[in-house]
């Protein structure tokens, strides 16, 4: 076998949109056109984003909806998401109120004109929900206010569940957990079993309680959310216990 070597290598001067190949894993180095090439995304080994697009490359075949919660900034999302596999882009800028945008199909043009928000007014939680949504709609991309339900009471309770499920299976998260979560943890469940056994003693009760005695209003939904946090917490605590 012949081995070759690099004799020189110069710059051709030129930009061209570049991509990284998927679902090819431990290995991100590639033969291509007589180069090596590698991925280039510094996140790409995260489990999320593997998933993430193996998932995306699944319902375009089918024609469905997927909708994705991308934390932060948009331009901090993978460049491949925005060119190719985001469609619509919602900013929710109030409770239950959103700024559609969609792409610039202009193949000059940046899709979703990021550089652009820099010439808008900027505004903060504080702002008066109809001056951001005069400020949103002199974007170019800006499409229409969308407006979202409130939500069934049994699709928050899953929600929230699904949502403190996945807090708790992140390893590093007791990292931030302090000695006093754990207790008021422990707290709360002991106070769930008490009422477990007496029944005298409800959520509505307690509920009461807090207002006539604190005068804060709570819902039966947040004192369960309140359990289902301490629960998911404690079951951590007892998983590394049994590593240990």
């Amino acid at each position: 076998m012949k081995l070759l070597k690099i004799k020189s290598i110069k710059k051709l001067g030129q930009k061209e949109e570049v991509f990284d190949i998927i679902n090819v894993n431990k290995n991100q180095n590639y033969i291509g056109n007589n180069f090596v090439l590698h991925n280039s995304s510094e996140d790409w080994n995260k489990r999320e984003n593997k998933e993430l697009k193996k998932r995306l490359a699944q319902i375009r075949t089918k024609h469905l909806l997927y909708i994705l919660c991308f934390p932060l900034k948009i331009n901090k999302v993978d460049k491949v998401y925005l060119s190719s596999n985001v469609n619509y882009w919602i900013d929710l800028f109030a409770r239950g109120k959103g700024a559609l945008y969609v792409k610039d199909v202009n193949p000059a043009a940046d899709s979703w004109r990021i550089d652009y928000f820099k010439k808008l007014s900027s505004y903060t939680e504080f702002t008066m929900p109809n001056l951001i949504e005069r400020t949103l709609k002199k974007h170019p991309n800006f499409w229409n206010i969308v407006k979202f339900p409130k939500p069934p009471k049994w699709l928050y309770e899953r929600y929230l569940k699904v949502r403190e499920k996945n807090v708790y299976d992140d390893e590093n998260v007791l990292h931030s957990v302090t000695k006093q979560d754990i207790h008021n943890a422990l707290l709360i469940l002991s106070l769930r079993d008490i009422m477990m056994h007496d029944q005298a003693l409800n959520f509505n009760r307690i509920i009461l309680h807090i207002s006539n005695e604190y005068d804060v209003r709570l819902t039966k939904g947040m004192v369960q959310a309140a359990i289902e946090d301490a629960k998911q917490l404690v079951m951590k605590i007892k998983e590394k216990a049994l590593e240990s």
